[in-house]
């Protein structure tokens, strides 16, 4: 059975534990060691019931062990786990009760919360974070390492970019376009192409960082 060490002990951390505790492979495939996190203070007020036991900068993975990012940033979840990836670190995807159709391709290190819906002909690389009561339509390409926050939709054929954030709420409409590092404001309504590293908010959605 793999010892899963979950990286990242903040909120969404301990969010993940308790999810991953729920999982119907809990105890039957994987089980949870601890926590890597270089700050040994972020569990002091939580009785977690397991340790943080390391950086995972620093950190040399052992035979039977396997790692879950539970770190929201891209970019910070990109910095984290590539010295784990250096070292050959085995990475696990977590899929709590969800609706995954047919031909839904999905890379290494993903995170889906419960009560997803995604449809076929779904392309999710790696290191991707879907977060609860989001609907992913068909012919969708998600890049890695993005973002995509709880009750949003994206209609078919939409391709987003890799380290792109999407916040809770957002609508984006079939066919459009997220360039890399894009940010998508909550509850924002995208109907037009976002190109890269630009920050959109509102309904519909307009520019209010450029890139």
């Amino acid at each position: 059975m793999l010892q899963v060490l979950i990286i990242g002990a903040g909120g969404w951390g301990r969010e993940a534990l308790a999810q991953m505790q729920s999982d119907e492979a809990y105890d039957k495939e994987w089980t949870i060691k601890g926590f890597l996190d270089n700050r040994p203070h972020m569990l002091d007020a939580f009785d977690c019931g397991l340790p943080i036991l390391g950086d995972p900068m620093s950190y040399q993975p052992q035979p039977g062990e396997a790692f879950v990012c539970a770190i929201g940033s891209p970019e910070a979840r990109n910095f984290y786990t590539q010295p784990l990836l250096n070292k050959d670190a085995l990475f696990i995807s977590i899929r709590t009760r969800t609706n995954l159709n047919q031909r839904v391709y999905m890379g290494k290190g993903c995170f889906f919360s419960p009560h997803l819906s995604i449809s076929p002909d779904v392309y999710i690389g790696d290191f991707v974070n879907i977060q609860t009561q989001s609907i992913i339509s068909h012919d969708v390409y998600i890049g890695e390492y993005s973002q995509v926050g709880a009750m949003v939709f994206i209609g078919g054929n939409v391709r987003i970019e890799r380290f792109s954030t999407i916040h809770p709420h957002a609508t984006i409409l079939p066919g459009i376009q997220i360039g890399e590092g894009a940010v998508v404001g909550a509850g924002s309504v995208v109907v037009k192409n976002v190109p890269a590293g630009t920050t959109v908010f509102g309904n519909p959605a307009r520019v209010i960082v450029a890139a």
